[in-house]
């Protein structure tokens, strides 16, 4: 015969009735474990009672000791108190006196403050009054200095203006004297043929109006251009004469400065060449004519074959002194 629901119902009802059955059931049910876990439950809450009374009494004996060494303490503490006040009393007087020694001495210092203070202003307008007349002096110093100064520019402008008038006056004198001078240079070398017999023979000054002629003739032959004609005409000396070795003809051209510069020797080379283009039986010859000759003028006479007449003596190109180099 099958368990029901309602068996199961009526079996409930039985073990409310009869709680002894329950107690034999749940001895049927349950392991034997979980049967001692009462009496091991009741046992751990005696263990733990006896501790927590145990645990408690030590507690309250700890606290207990604490509590009479923080009286101790504060006992200690209030002596000491005691002692520290009874001390401050003892010694209250003093530091009223002392105090009052300090508030005479602070009163005089106050006072000596003062009267610093005092001279100090007196002395601080003073000083105002002796720098205002130091700066005032300064100040017309500085006018003095400054009118000085004025004064000293305008003396330089005009010494600067003297000085440049002197320049030029001393500039236009020397051109003066090297115009005169090399006047006087060339007039030598124009008027004495003499002075070109060591480079050719017979030597001939052509006037202007022969060498006028001469170039009138050269360039209608087509043998030289207007240009080179030009040239030629405002050269400063042409002499004519006959070869030293030879018969044939012979001509100088001639440049004369009283210090022979680079300009010369070009003027030389260029118009003797010039006139050897167009006179090509005869021999021309390159002169430059002075007594004083610039050391690089002298290399460009070497270089180009210009020979320098010095006081009617000849130097070949390659005969100029080393000196002038």
């Amino acid at each position: 015969m099958a368990f029901t629901i309602q068996d199961f119902q009526d079996l409930l009802e039985l073990l409310r009735r009869h709680p002894e059955w329950r107690e034999r059931l749940w001895e049927l049910l349950a392991s034997e474990e979980f049967l001692r876990l009462p009496a091991e439950v009741k046992a751990f809450r005696e263990e733990f009672r006896t501790f927590r009374d145990q645990t408690f009494e030590e507690f309250r004996q700890e606290t207990e000791r604490r509590f009479r060494q923080v009286e101790e303490q504060i006992a200690a503490l209030v002596e000491f108190q005691r002692r520290h006040y009874e001390e401050f009393i003892a010694h209250r007087q003093e530091f009223l006196a002392y105090r009052a020694e300090t508030d005479r001495r602070f009163a005089e210092l106050a006072e000596a403050q003062r009267r610093h203070y005092e001279e100090f202003v007196a002395y601080r307008a003073e000083t105002d009054r002796r720098f205002a007349e130091l700066a005032e002096a300064q100040r017309r110093l500085t006018e003095r200095v400054e009118q000085l100064a004025e004064a000293q520019r305008r003396t330089e402008e005009q010494v600067a203006e003297l000085v440049e008038t002197v320049r030029r006056l001393t500039e236009r004198v020397d051109r003066i004297e090297g115009r005169l001078r090399g006047d006087e240079v060339e007039k030598e070398y124009r008027t004495l043929p003499r002075r070109y017999r060591h480079l050719i023979r017979d030597p001939h000054i052509l006037s202007p109006e022969e060498r006028g002629a001469l170039l009138e003739a050269l360039e209608a032959q087509g043998a030289i251009t207007p240009e080179e004609a030009d040239s030629l005409e405002v050269a400063d000396i042409i002499v004519r004469g006959r070869q030293r070795e030879g018969e044939g003809e012979a001509y100088l051209v001639v440049e004369v400065s009283a210090t022979i510069d680079t300009n010369d020797v070009k003027r030389a080379a260029e118009r003797a060449e010039a006139l050897q283009k167009a006179l090509p039986q005869a021999e021309v010859r390159a002169v430059v004519a002075g007594p004083e000759m610039h050391g690089l003028a002298a290399r460009a006479a070497r270089t180009r074959g210009v020979w320098w007449l010095r006081d009617g003596r000849p130097f070949a190109p390659h005969e100029i002194p080393e000196s002038m180099l």
